[in-house]
């Protein structure tokens, strides 16, 4: 038997390569696009439906999110109750989700049990009726959900940092009020519905164990819906985001102000995207970035600050968020600036690089640990009409970009005058 020296480290090595998956593209019986991600051990399929029917698809605020929460509160056959059984009872997980560009919808179940479960999510996603009584529920509910969120400071500067940078007219910048909950009537979620949720709307990305017959039950069942043409999102104004002195969201007894700042950049179609989410990452994006060393560590400012890239369809923005101490609200914010700044005029080490390099390859990595992982990880892409060539290229960028490259990009986004801050608490 060998024994185990402690006092010897395991090895340790640079991760390299990464060998993504391979996807089967496929086509149902109305055209719906398939996504194929065969893997795993377990005996249990996910299939995400994403349809064009995020927020930016609506001009009511409420409208979009809401469509989404109403699916499986009944159809034309079954309550919300029956439907909630159905699902319970088969141990399948039914889950619709609506973001700013798209809309997921869903389903987990075990192999055996697809051809049960999924006669049931077809029904709840072509046959919702929006029953007046749940839906007076569900936005009491909600309601009071807003009103607890409202009290957060967190909450609110987000909110407003997102109207202050596209504009409270934008889909993505329309603020959430509780007069919303207390006037949006049925009908408009019906319309919206019958709009956006068809075949024509819809792309599918299945993981999980697969074989020839789980295409075969899909396309049975999804593959026989109505199909109309693909829906438009909203065009709206061209937004000129405010900069310059900080918006206040005064809270008298608040003992932490929350910050976010940031300004407008790209996407993930632009070629910068990837140097930028290394820059982004070395700036805040990990434990041990700049912004975390600086507020946290050197001037306990905060318990925690972060940096983040982030990507929608008409838009991409560099933003920063962060608790701090009420007190520290104005300095914080200078050392934030500063940051940026530094990384303008200083390049960055060949050390530091190294760390981001392999902090972000495993982080890389991790995302596609297991089909399911490697499901919503291509689900932030497909939407963009990308495969895993992105992450190649995320890869390649990673791996290959040089201090001298940062530093070019931070000249090229990191224009603090442009900077949109908004602080809820004190300043």
């Amino acid at each position: 038997m060998t024994t185990l020296n402690r006092k010897t480290p395991p090895g340790f090595r640079d991760i390299q390569e990464i060998k993504f998956p391979k996807i089967t593209v496929e086509k149902l019986d109305n055209g719906i696009p398939v996504y194929m991600l065969n893997g795993g051990t377990q005996e249990v399929v996910k299939l995400d439906v994403m349809a064009h029917a995020g927020s930016q698809y609506s001009d009511t605020k409420l409208v979009a999110p809401m469509a989404g929460l109403m699916l499986n509160e009944g159809t034309k056959t079954q309550s919300a109750h029956e439907i909630a059984e159905s699902f319970d009872y088969y141990g399948a997980y039914f889950q619709p989700n609506t973001e700013k560009d798209v809309a997921f919808i869903g389903l987990t179940t075990l192999s055996k049990y697809l051809n049960q479960t999924l006669p049931v999510f077809t029904e709840v996603l072509s046959q919702s009726v929006f029953p007046q009584l749940e839906l007076d529920l569900l936005l009491e509910r909600r309601r009071q959900k807003f009103l607890v969120e409202q009290e957060k400071t967190s909450y609110l500067s987000r909110e407003k940092f997102y109207e202050q940078v596209f504009g409270p007219t934008h889909p993505y910048g329309v603020m959430t009020t509780e007069d919303q909950y207390r006037t949006l009537t049925r009908q408009p979620l019906v319309d919206f519905y019958q709009k956006q949720y068809h075949a024509g709307s819809y792309s599918i990305v299945l993981s999980g164990k697969l074989d020839s017959s789980v295409l075969k039950a899909v396309n049975l069942y999804l593959g026989q819906l109505r199909k109309m043409p693909k829906p438009e999102s909203i065009q709206p104004s061209v937004f000129t985001p405010l900069s310059g002195k900080p918006l206040v969201i005064e809270r008298e007894n608040a003992v932490q102000s929350s910050i976010r700042t940031g300004l407008l950049t790209v996407n993930k179609t632009h070629p910068d995207y990837t140097g930028l989410k290394v820059l982004v990452t070395i700036f805040g994006g990990y434990f041990g970035s700049r912004l975390m060393k600086n507020l946290r560590e050197d001037k306990g400012f905060t318990y925690g600050i972060h940096s983040m890239q982030v990507s929608f369809m008409q838009a991409g923005l560099t933003g920063v968020a962060a608790d701090v101490k009420a007190e520290h609200t104005r300095e914080a914010i200078d050392e934030i600036v500063k940051e940026m700044e530094k990384l303008k005029q200083e390049p960055v080490s060949d050390e530091e690089l190294h760390l981001v390099r392999n902090y972000m390859m495993g982080e890389l990595l991790q995302m596609f640990d297991g089909p399911f992982a490697t499901a919503d990880t291509f689900k932030a892409v497909v939407q963009y009409g990308y495969g895993f060539e992105y992450f190649n290229r995320l890869k390649n960028t990673i791996l290959t970009i040089t201090p001298e490259q940062l530093m070019e990009l931070a000249n090229r986004y990191f224009i603090t005058e442009k900077l949109t801050t908004v602080v809820a608490g004190k300043y």
